[in-house]
């Protein structure tokens, strides 16, 4: 899911930009670990919450779940403040959700956020767990709202705008695409204010595509002309492919089929040029 990556990146922003690990940090672990040496992390000793946080971490780059489950409870057990217990309960649910435990997932999340410790920043990130959750149960309208829900804990345009662009991400998977349009447009907004332009153009062609299935083909058109002509202007050569794929189905619509196979060609040749194997993908599946 695209979500996925920016999502751990907020969490680990979040967690190293607030000083969340004390500052005597765990160095031959997180070392180890930072240097993708998961295996010589793991021969590190694991008796305090440090070392049991950072063993977890570790499980989970290698796919052992069950395992990274464990050591997330150890570091929440070890906690000595309310940050390091959230921070770990957080990421257990996470090991679950990774193991494709849904159900179990979803539970944990849910009793995590009924504590009346727990600060507005990890509630809020309890919650788009929630949603995420619920979008892989294809619980759509139930995601929506715990998007939504966590829209309105965000501090700042960059948290809005993520949240928001989740929000019309689970309407567009039930087919509401007016409710996808509407809430894509004030992400889009949030993300031009962010500064974020990677998010802002992909933010965009979606908001373009959206409107492509309900026909709206003016605002389309214009959506799709400014983010071509944004990513070309930054050298945004992944955009610019996504942008021209956005084009071709537009052209389609048009039944203007020599120029919606010009625009899928350039756009196909680019993401051949730079290696960019989820566009082939995407674009293979036409």
């Amino acid at each position: 899911m695209k979500f996925k990556t920016q999502f751990l990146l907020i969490i680990f922003s979040i967690f190293f930009s607030n000083n969340i690990f004390s500052k005597e940090i765990n160095r031959s672990c997180d070392e180890l670990l930072s240097d993708n040496k998961y295996e010589e992390a793991l021969k590190t000793k694991k008796a305090e919450y440090k070392a049991a946080f950072c063993h977890g971490q570790a499980h989970l780059k290698l796919y052992h779940y069950d395992e990274a489950l464990n050591d997330f409870r150890l570091a929440s057990k070890l906690a000595k403040n309310d940050i390091d217990h959230s921070m770990a309960d957080l990421l257990a649910g996470i090991s679950l959700k990774e193991a494709n435990k849904l159900d179990e997932s979803l539970l944990y999340f849910k009793n995590s956020i009924s504590h009346t410790d727990i600060s507005k920043t990890f509630k809020r990130l309890n919650l788009v767990e929630i949603g995420e959750i619920l979008l892989l149960l294809a619980k759509h309208e139930e995601a929506a709202n715990s998007f939504l829900d966590a829209y309105g804990l965000a501090a700042n345009d960059d948290e809005r705008a993520f949240n928001l662009d989740r929000v019309a991400f689970a309407y567009a998977s039930m087919g509401n695409f007016t409710k996808a349009i509407e809430y894509e447009l004030k992400a889009n907004l949030a993300f031009e204010r962010t500064g974020l332009l990677g998010e802002y153009a992909d933010s965009g062609i979606n908001l373009a595509l959206y409107y492509l299935e309900v026909n709206d083909l003016i605002p389309a058109e214009r959506t799709l002309l400014k983010f071509e002509k944004l990513a070309r202007e930054n050298g945004g050569m992944y955009y610019l492919a996504k942008a021209l794929y956005a084009e071709s189905k537009y052209y389609k619509k048009k039944s203007n089929h020599e120029l919606s196979k010009s625009k899928f060609d350039e756009a196909n040749k680019i993401a051949n040029d730079i290696g960019a194997e989820d566009l082939k993908a995407l674009f293979k599946a036409i």
